[in-house]
């Protein structure tokens, strides 16, 4: 019978076996644990580093070559992350840790280039220019990012993971809580502020711990995600004539002159 070190379970070799072939080839390196109780609690980096120094261990002896290399790329990927020098490819979401100090970064993987700081494609026109004149440049100079419109921006101005920095292109519509598919950070894509599972939230007295949440800052765009649109309208057009500043306790947007929250109305 086959255990693992993070608890006292016992798994016939096979079933051992077939688990973590299945977990490596089709889910995260933090999905890995015990078939039968989910241990350990790998969100817990202290304790992570000890289970896999073992797991590597039994895995070489029961998985085929092919699905341990996969394993080992996997535990590779997650170290890597945690270099400040890391980079995802823009192009094709390899990660590699990039030495130079140059802006445009080319892929080891599929050789096409990108900017380390806007991460958009490198382009020569993006040669002595910050990443804000590329931009400007671009929308005044190239016909095809004109004519692409709303789907250019969505992509080139989309969102990162916060701990990873891995790039997501946004799209219209969905929610504001996101996973990364990379560390499994749980986020609100309208403040990079976390989201905490049950019983992980760090404020004591938190009244809804129990449950996934988020503590967003008054000028959040999660507090505006279930507006109507005459009452965004009109957000918008406080907004135009400078009279909106920012929002008040209960997620009502007006004006703060005068120490005063404005409500919009609910629609």
């Amino acid at each position: 019978m086959q255990s693992l070190t993070s608890c006292e379970c016992t798994i016939c070799p096979d079933c051992f076996a077939q688990h973590f072939t299945i977990a490596v080839k089709e889910k995260h390196i933090t999905d890995l644990v015990c078939p039968a109780c989910d241990a350990p609690d790998l969100n817990d980096e202290a304790e992570l580093l000890g289970y896999f120094s073992t797991l590597d261990i039994q895995l070489r002896e029961c998985l085929d070559p092919e699905t341990y290399e996969l394993f080992s790329k996997k535990l590779t990927e997650r170290e890597l992350m945690r270099d400040p020098k890391f980079q995802w490819c823009t192009h094709c979401s390899f990660g590699f840790i990039y030495e130079s100090e140059q802006a445009a970064a080319q892929c080891p993987q599929c050789n096409q280039s990108f900017c380390v700081h806007c991460k958009r494609a490198w382009e020569p026109q993006h040669q002595g220019l910050s990443c804000q004149e590329f931009q400007e440049w671009k929308r005044t100079n190239d016909p095809q990012y004109q004519a692409q419109g709303l789907a250019v921006y969505l992509q080139e101005n989309g969102i990162a993971c916060p701990k990873c920095k891995f790039p997501y292109a946004l799209a219209r519509g969905g929610c504001m809580h996101f996973q990364c598919s990379q560390c499994r950070h749980h986020f609100c894509s309208g403040c990079y502020g976390a989201f905490y599972t049950k019983n992980k939230c760090p404020v004591p007295s938190c009244p809804v711990r129990q449950s996934l949440h988020g503590h967003h800052p008054r000028d959040c765009l999660f507090y505006l995600r279930d507006w109507d649109v005459g009452r965004l309208q009109r957000l918008l057009q406080v907004g135009g004539r400078g009279g909106i500043r920012g929002m008040g306790p209960e997620g009502h947007w007006g004006d703060r002159a005068g120490g005063d929250w404005g409500d919009l109305g609910a629609g």
